[in-house]
Protein backbone atom coordinates (compact mmCIF):
# COMPACT_ATOMS: atom_id res chain seq x y z
CA UNK A 1 0.00 0.00 0.00
CA UNK A 2 1.52 3.49 -0.81
CA UNK A 3 1.58 5.97 1.52
CA UNK A 4 -1.62 8.58 1.77
CA UNK A 5 -0.71 11.81 0.71
CA UNK A 6 -3.19 14.21 2.27
CA UNK A 7 -6.70 16.63 0.16
CA UNK A 8 -4.63 19.48 1.82
CA UNK A 9 -1.46 19.17 0.17
CA UNK A 10 -2.97 18.46 -3.09
CA UNK A 11 -5.55 21.23 -2.51
CA UNK A 12 -2.35 23.49 -2.29
CA UNK A 13 -0.55 22.10 -5.02
CA UNK A 14 -3.25 22.04 -7.73
CA UNK A 15 -4.85 25.49 -6.21
CA UNK A 16 -1.39 27.11 -6.70
CA UNK A 17 -0.91 25.80 -10.27
CA UNK A 18 -4.93 26.84 -10.94
CA UNK A 19 -4.10 30.26 -9.85
CA UNK A 20 -1.26 30.73 -11.61
CA UNK A 21 -2.73 29.03 -14.96
CA UNK A 22 -5.29 31.57 -14.42
CA UNK A 23 -3.35 34.23 -14.32
CA UNK A 24 -0.98 33.63 -16.96
CA UNK A 25 -4.29 33.78 -18.88
CA UNK A 26 -5.21 36.77 -17.93
CA UNK A 27 -2.07 38.34 -17.90
CA UNK A 28 -2.32 37.87 -21.49
CA UNK A 29 -5.69 38.93 -21.99
CA UNK A 30 -4.18 42.37 -20.66
CA UNK A 31 -1.52 42.29 -22.54
CA UNK A 32 -3.65 42.06 -25.64
CA UNK A 33 -5.72 44.97 -24.77
CA UNK A 34 -8.89 42.78 -24.02
CA UNK A 35 -9.51 43.30 -20.39
CA UNK A 36 -12.74 44.97 -20.45
CA UNK A 37 -13.72 43.10 -23.95
CA UNK A 38 -13.63 39.52 -22.36
CA UNK A 39 -16.46 37.73 -23.65
CA UNK A 40 -17.33 34.07 -23.94
CA UNK A 41 -13.79 32.33 -25.88
CA UNK A 42 -12.36 34.20 -22.52
CA UNK A 43 -14.89 32.54 -20.13
CA UNK A 44 -14.84 29.14 -21.79
CA UNK A 45 -10.80 29.04 -21.48
CA UNK A 46 -11.05 29.57 -18.34
CA UNK A 47 -13.68 27.41 -17.04
CA UNK A 48 -11.22 24.70 -19.03
CA UNK A 49 -8.75 26.12 -17.20
CA UNK A 50 -10.36 25.17 -13.92
CA UNK A 51 -11.67 21.71 -14.57
CA UNK A 52 -8.37 20.45 -16.34
CA UNK A 53 -6.71 21.16 -12.92
CA UNK A 54 -9.47 20.14 -10.98
CA UNK A 55 -9.43 16.31 -12.89
CA UNK A 56 -6.01 16.18 -12.30
CA UNK A 57 -5.54 16.85 -8.86
CA UNK A 58 -8.13 14.34 -8.17
CA UNK A 59 -6.12 12.13 -10.61
CA UNK A 60 -3.10 12.54 -8.60
CA UNK A 61 -5.28 12.27 -5.39
CA UNK A 62 -6.76 8.68 -6.49
CA UNK A 63 -3.23 7.10 -8.28
CA UNK A 64 -1.37 8.00 -4.21
CA UNK A 65 -3.81 6.33 -2.75
CA UNK A 66 -4.48 3.17 -4.14
CA UNK A 67 -6.40 4.14 -7.07
CA UNK A 68 -9.33 4.84 -4.43
CA UNK A 69 -11.49 8.00 -4.28
CA UNK A 70 -14.55 8.61 -2.56
CA UNK A 71 -17.64 11.28 -3.88
CA UNK A 72 -16.42 13.12 -0.56
CA UNK A 73 -12.65 13.42 -1.67
CA UNK A 74 -13.32 14.39 -4.63
CA UNK A 75 -15.65 17.48 -3.78
CA UNK A 76 -13.38 18.64 -1.10
CA UNK A 77 -10.16 18.62 -3.30
CA UNK A 78 -12.23 20.09 -6.44
CA UNK A 79 -13.74 22.96 -4.46
CA UNK A 80 -10.42 23.25 -2.75
CA UNK A 81 -8.28 23.76 -5.64
CA UNK A 82 -11.19 25.88 -6.86
CA UNK A 83 -11.34 28.42 -3.95
CA UNK A 84 -7.70 28.68 -3.71
CA UNK A 85 -6.70 29.09 -7.03
CA UNK A 86 -9.82 31.76 -7.24
CA UNK A 87 -8.52 33.40 -4.18
CA UNK A 88 -5.08 33.92 -6.03
CA UNK A 89 -6.32 34.97 -9.36
CA UNK A 90 -8.99 37.58 -7.96
CA UNK A 91 -5.41 39.34 -5.98
CA UNK A 92 -4.45 39.20 -9.49
CA UNK A 93 -7.41 40.91 -10.59
CA UNK A 94 -7.57 43.93 -7.67
CA UNK A 95 -3.70 44.23 -7.85
CA UNK A 96 -4.84 45.08 -11.82
CA UNK A 97 -7.50 47.13 -11.39
CA UNK A 98 -6.89 49.13 -8.93
CA UNK A 99 -2.53 49.62 -8.34
CA UNK A 100 -1.67 49.00 -12.36
CA UNK A 101 -4.12 49.57 -14.44
CA UNK A 102 -6.63 52.24 -12.92
CA UNK A 103 -8.23 53.33 -15.97
CA UNK A 104 -9.90 49.39 -16.70
CA UNK A 105 -12.63 50.60 -14.55
CA UNK A 106 -13.31 53.78 -16.84
CA UNK A 107 -12.80 50.58 -20.46
CA UNK A 108 -15.38 48.97 -17.97
CA UNK A 109 -18.19 52.04 -17.55
CA UNK A 110 -17.53 52.61 -21.38
CA UNK A 111 -18.41 49.24 -22.39
CA UNK A 112 -21.47 49.37 -20.81
CA UNK A 113 -22.64 52.77 -21.70
CA UNK A 114 -21.63 51.87 -25.40
CA UNK A 115 -23.88 48.63 -24.58
CA UNK A 116 -26.53 50.78 -23.25
CA UNK A 117 -26.68 53.32 -26.21
CA UNK A 118 -26.96 50.07 -28.63
CA UNK A 119 -29.19 47.95 -27.15
CA UNK A 120 -31.48 50.49 -25.33
CA UNK A 121 -34.67 51.97 -26.52
CA UNK A 122 -34.93 54.58 -23.27
CA UNK A 123 -31.17 55.76 -23.15
CA UNK A 124 -30.79 58.44 -21.36
CA UNK A 125 -28.53 60.21 -18.48
CA UNK A 126 -30.57 59.09 -15.56
CA UNK A 127 -29.66 55.37 -17.21
CA UNK A 128 -26.10 55.88 -17.62
CA UNK A 129 -25.45 57.20 -14.60
CA UNK A 130 -26.94 54.49 -12.76
CA UNK A 131 -25.17 51.83 -14.82
CA UNK A 132 -21.79 53.22 -14.14
CA UNK A 133 -22.44 53.61 -10.55
CA UNK A 134 -23.50 49.81 -10.65
CA UNK A 135 -19.97 49.27 -12.37
CA UNK A 136 -18.28 51.21 -9.72
CA UNK A 137 -20.30 49.50 -7.18
CA UNK A 138 -19.08 45.96 -8.61
CA UNK A 139 -15.26 46.47 -8.90
CA UNK A 140 -14.49 47.51 -5.31
CA UNK A 141 -12.33 44.62 -3.97
CA UNK A 142 -15.08 43.43 -1.46
CA UNK A 143 -17.23 42.55 -3.98
CA UNK A 144 -15.03 41.98 -6.40
CA UNK A 145 -13.39 39.07 -3.63
CA UNK A 146 -17.10 37.80 -2.57
CA UNK A 147 -18.40 37.58 -6.15
CA UNK A 148 -15.79 35.75 -7.00
CA UNK A 149 -15.43 33.00 -4.05
CA UNK A 150 -19.07 32.05 -4.65
CA UNK A 151 -18.38 32.03 -8.49
CA UNK A 152 -15.34 29.25 -7.33
CA UNK A 153 -17.58 27.60 -4.88
CA UNK A 154 -20.40 27.07 -7.77
CA UNK A 155 -18.05 25.73 -10.30
CA UNK A 156 -15.69 23.79 -8.57
CA UNK A 157 -18.65 22.29 -6.61
CA UNK A 158 -20.38 21.39 -9.96
CA UNK A 159 -17.21 20.35 -11.84
CA UNK A 160 -16.25 17.91 -8.49
CA UNK A 161 -18.83 16.27 -8.83
CA UNK A 162 -19.12 15.51 -12.10
CA UNK A 163 -15.82 14.37 -11.80
CA UNK A 164 -16.04 12.56 -9.06
CA UNK A 165 -18.76 10.64 -10.08
CA UNK A 166 -16.80 10.01 -13.21
CA UNK A 167 -13.69 8.65 -11.18
CA UNK A 168 -14.79 7.53 -8.05
CA UNK A 169 -14.11 4.08 -6.97
CA UNK A 170 -14.80 3.09 -3.74
CA UNK A 171 -12.76 0.86 -1.08
CA UNK A 172 -14.29 -2.83 -0.84
CA UNK A 173 -14.08 -3.99 3.23
CA UNK A 174 -12.35 -6.96 3.28
CA UNK A 175 -14.27 -9.57 5.39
Amino acid sequence: MKQRISIKTDILKFGLLQGITTIIYSFSIYVRGNFAKINTSHATIFLLILACWIMIGMIKFKKTNDNYISLGEALKIGIGITVFGGFLAILWKILLIHVIDPDIITQLEEKQINYMIKNSDDFTQENIDRRVALTRKYTSPLIQIGAAILESLFLGFIISLVGGFIIRKKKIPIK
